[in-house]
């Protein structure tokens, strides 16, 4: 498959598809992305982690060139995300959370679309080959509109990389898909990884975090730690204490009261709590904990959002 038509650039600096310093974004007053900085290579995987309306999607939109940064600079393919967003809409792969396709037309005819669309030569052969890759072709001539969900996300993907892009950047790639769609998109994010893509994605899912070679957590817009995601889970300002017992769910709202407590969420039988490091003996000496059995934990990536989703709303408040 052949690239859209040559435009002269640099070559990546430090041979990094993506390299991005301090990128801002405003809307009116509001800074939805404040100081994002990222440089990915070619082969890896980094997420944009972080709850809903936390700025991941208005960076991803940036970094295709689909949205003017308001401060910071950047290069992507080594263009200038300032003034070359032309040039990376055309090199970069795109995939929105929301369905680009064409529900009344067949695979291969939206994949056709897409290969035009990217002036892919010899579109014909070139469509045949991503169905092939992506394991579509015994639905070349199904309707998007009756494929499942995951199949649908396939196809979606299969359009994304229609023109070989070297940057491919994926927002909430596998929101709505169950286990066996999720690993089939999965499957293929590898690979395109191993085959030396550099793939950015967004994703509020921590299962899917945890699959990046490195992550960049936001909320409100912000970057708070950045790292693998075990790097990533060791920010927490708190200590986590896993706390078991045959009443321990009904206890959830009494302990958020209590005096160094951050918060606490059930996982599975046992209930975890953040608490500040030194209230964690007051909270082994409490008595309405007598009977239960409590023991600190490595925190997770689930920790550090919730720790931060709290902190969110106390500023909010």
């Amino acid at each position: 498959m052949s690239t859209p038509k040559a435009c002269v650039a640099e070559s990546d600096p430090d041979g990094m598809p993506v390299q991005v310093r301090s990128l801002n974004k405003l809307f009116g007053t509001r800074a939805a992305v404040a100081g994002l900085t990222l440089a990915v290579g070619s082969g890896s995987i980094v997420g944009l982690v972080g709850s809903n309306g936390g700025g991941k999607t208005t960076a991803l939109r940036m970094l295709a060139g689909l949205l003017p940064i308001d401060g910071g600079e950047g290069r992507i393919l080594g263009h200038d995300l300032k003034r070359r967003r032309c040039e990376i809409r055309e090199r970069v792969g795109y995939m929105a959370q929301q369905s680009s396709l064409y529900v009344d037309l067949s695979v291969r005819e939206n994949l056709r679309f897409r290969a035009e669309v990217y002036a892919v030569g010899g579109a014909a052969a070139a469509t045949k080959a991503v169905m092939e890759q992506f394991e579509l072709t015994p639905l070349a001539t199904r309707c998007v509109g009756e494929l499942s969900g995951g199949w649908a996300r396939q196809v979606q993907l299969a359009g994304a990389v229609m023109h070989a892009p070297r940057v491919l950047i994926l927002d909430e790639p596998t929101t709505g898909l169950d286990i066996a769609a999720r690993e089939a998109v999965w499957r293929q994010i590898v690979r395109l990884a191993v085959a030396g893509t550099a793939v950015i994605l967004s994703t509020h899912d921590l299962a899917d975090a945890a699959r990046c070679s490195q992550i960049a957590f936001l909320t409100q817009g912000v970057v708070r730690a950045t790292g693998t995601p075990e790097e990533v889970a060791r920010t927490t300002a708190a200590s986590v204490v896993a706390v078991r017992g045959a009443r321990v769910l009904s206890l959830a709202e009494s302990l958020r009261r209590m005096r160094g407590v951050q918060g606490s969420y059930p996982h599975g039988g046992t209930l975890r709590v953040l608490v500040e490091p030194q209230a964690a003996e007051y909270l082994r000496a409490s008595t309405l904990l007598r009977g239960c059995d409590l023991h600190p934990v490595p925190p997770t990536l689930e920790d550090v959002m919730f720790e931060w989703t709290l902190a969110d709303r106390a500023a909010l408040q």
